[in-house]
């Protein structure tokens, strides 16, 4: 899996504290950080924050894939011209590669004009969140403007440099070409990667309840108790309560 940054060790998630986590939360930037703060080693929610945020998508990429033992993600799609579903799936190590590169984007807008933008981070996300911006117009020139660091930006610039991001950066925004099994037509699906990796541990933390009340139920253990005991060996109790 991606070493993102090798100096820090991850957990799987499933550990008494983990089951305190509110994955209903509607801060997602607040919620990554403190599922990222919890299952790493050495570090804290600060790091997190300042991270970029391919960076932390990467990590809670691995965190989800470490935790549920996949190493790619399947996905479901409806074509826009024939109206028929379809699935594919994502390789993870390719996926996880792409947020190695943490350097500034360097745009060409005209032959003599440059504009240079840094990655977006943690605190971006909490920042563009707290403001509220009052339009998707308002919203991406607050972000474009707080990410600039040399050039200056015209109104036109904008989409160009919105793509430029998204392709630097591609756990940030990601789109995946698909050619439609049916009838061929080509077209691009959008995926949420943070949103597809909180879905897997909101499940992981849905089920480890469920073990916690059957086991709990039966043997009057308490939550701590039950969650001190190893994943096989509460699988060994719960098969056997199933059985008798």
């Amino acid at each position: 899996m991606h070493p993102l940054p090798s100096r820090i060790a991850m957990r799987p998630f499933g550990e008494l504290a983990d089951l305190d986590l509110d994955f209903a939360d509607r801060d997602r930037p607040r919620l990554v950080t403190e599922l990222l703060t919890q299952c790493s080693t050495g570090t804290d929610a600060a790091f997190w924050w300042t991270q970029p945020v391919g960076t932390r998508s990467a990590a809670l990429l691995r965190l989800a894939a470490e935790t549920c033992g996949v190493y790619s993600l399947p996905f479901s799609a409806r074509c826009p011209a024939c109206n028929e579903a379809f699935e594919f799936e994502l390789q993870l190590a390719p996926l996880l590669a792409t947020a190695d590169d943490d350097g500034p984007i360097r745009v060409g807008l005209d032959p003599d004009r440059q504009v240079t933008l840094r990655r977006p981070t943690g605190d971006d996300l909490r920042r563009w969140r707290q403001a509220q911006p009052a339009s998707p117009v308002e919203a991406r020139r607050l972000m474009l403007d707080s990410l600039l660091l040399e050039g200056q930006i015209r109104p036109d610039d904008e989409a160009r440099l919105s793509e430029a991001v998204a392709t630097a950066d591609p756990l940030v925004a990601l789109a995946v070409a698909c050619s439609c099994p049916a009838c061929g037509a080509d077209s691009e699906v959008p995926i949420d990667l943070d949103h597809t990796a909180l879905a897997r541990l909101g499940a992981r933390q849905r089920a480890l309840l469920r073990e916690v009340h059957c086991l709990a139920s039966r043997y009057g253990w308490s939550e701590a108790q039950v969650m001190a005991l190893s994943p096989a060996r509460r699988a060994q109790y719960l098969a056997l309560i199933e059985a008798f």
